[in-house]
């Protein structure tokens, strides 16, 4: 099954090719387990304050803004990005498949931080202006990597609620601020080699921390059997995860559909009823069927977008709700053929983001108002080979980052906010 957005990473190459047809907030979480003694902390390689200053960035009648290459960017590939209150950070791989974390003042020069190792993934970034947390995987555990500023960083803890059962995976795929601490989600899967569709997922897991280092799982039930969460948001009745599930017992290989789980207190998770709106719709290829890989919340409703899993007849997803619990389908202009990673929420809504190709949305960027109709605004010959992977925004600029196909390398975009 592919679950993050490093892991999605293998299904652009066809697209972007042109193949196919071609509200109140809610209850602060406490967690159990004590906090962790001081570790050893990751200290970034350039202060921004000491950077060159970016050369001249190249726009477009779209507003948007081509940022030139710089030193940071070579051979790297950056799949994540939030905007803490101060500055961006984003995540990615360099070329050795060590994962690393950069920074960015202003979306335009961006400098290479930490290197986390060449055994671990960061699927997930979450950010408040107190501070920000990573999760991925290191080996066959989860693993998190928290920082007060985004610069300095400090690995979790390897407490047993990150670890396995014997012969099993566990990975943290997204995590969300609870107001005193934090939420991640994820999945515990067996380990496989050839055969990891759906039925490698053993099933949901979500955890807690105060800190961000140190973990406390929540209990097993039946509504995280059989799936994996990969997003994750505070909103609707508490919080909200989406993901992905079997349409079949996990024992038969076959289709796959978009679930939703929500949350009263992040301990005890409920899945909402599977419904039409959640399997592949009519028209699109029904062989693997669809995920939701990425929500978000702006206060009064939610988002969560994904996409038909194809090489063929796929599409974009999104859809909508504002309890976390009765979503509908959004449209879109330029959703066949395409595909959706991300979601973030926006000074003036929403901007969702997913390497889609010339027969679908050139650059990958949509944009919506509501989360309920979705504009392409990557439409621009320039576009053509940025496969777009995660977007976010401060109150000055917007920024999506992602690969350059021709090269291989970053390439980020921004545009000023509405």
């Amino acid at each position: 099954m592919r679950r993050s957005r490093l892991a999605l990473a293998g299904s652009i190459v066809l697209i972007l090719a042109g193949c196919g047809s071609s509200g109140t907030p809610p209850p602060a979480l406490t967690p159990s387990a004590a906090a962790p003694t001081a570790q050893a902390q990751l200290s970034p390689s350039t202060s921004p304050s000491t950077a060159p200053a970016s050369p001249t960035p190249s726009s477009l009648a779209s507003g948007w803004q081509h940022v030139p290459d710089q030193p940071a960017f070579g051979q790297t590939q950056l799949a994540l990005v939030v905007w803490t209150g101060q500055r961006f950070i984003a995540a990615g791989s360099l070329d050795d498949g060590s994962a690393a974390i950069f920074d960015s003042n202003d979306g335009q020069a961006w400098h290479l931080g930490p290197n986390f190792g060449t055994d671990v993934q960061i699927h997930g970034l979450a950010a408040t202006p107190a501070g920000v947390v990573a999760v991925g995987a290191k080996g066959s555990d989860g693993q998190s990597w928290v920082s007060t500023d985004g610069l300095s960083w400090t690995a979790g803890a390897p407490v047993p609620a990150v670890h396995p059962g014997a012969g099993g995976l566990v990975r943290m795929n997204m995590a969300t601020s609870t107001g005193t601490g934090w939420l991640a989600v994820g999945e515990e899967d067996v380990a496989c080699q050839l055969d990891c569709n759906s039925s490698a997922a053993v099933r949901a897991a979500a955890w807690i921390s105060g800190d961000g280092r140190t973990w406390t799982r929540q209990p097993d039930s039946v509504a995280l059997g059989h799936a994996a969460m990969i997003g994750v948001v505070r909103g609707g009745p508490g919080y909200v995860a989406v993901g992905i599930a079997p349409d079949q017992p996990a024992s038969v290989a076959g289709p796959e559909h978009a679930v939703v789980w929500t949350s009263t207190d992040g301990h005890a998770w409920s899945r909402v009823p599977d419904a039409a709106t959640f399997h592949a719709p009519k028209g699109t290829d029904q062989t693997f069927g669809d995920m939701m890989s990425g929500i978000a919340a702006d206060g009064t409703q939610l988002v969560a977008v994904g996409l038909v899993e194809s090489q063929d007849a796929g599409s974009a997803l999104a859809w909508r709700s504002v309890d976390g619990r009765t979503w509908t389908r959004a449209t879109g202009d330029r959703f066949p053929y395409g595909q959706l990673f991300g979601v973030a929420a926006v000074p003036d809504g929403f901007l969702a983001t997913g390497p889609s190709g010339p027969d679908s949305c050139l650059g990958g960027i949509w944009s919506s108002a509501d989360g309920g109709s979705w504009s392409c605004v990557a439409v621009d010959p320039t576009f053509a080979g940025f496969a777009a992977y995660a977007a976010a925004a401060s109150p000055q600029v917007e920024v999506v980052v992602g690969l350059d196909t021709s090269t291989g390398s970053t390439s980020v975009w921004t545009r000023a906010t509405p």
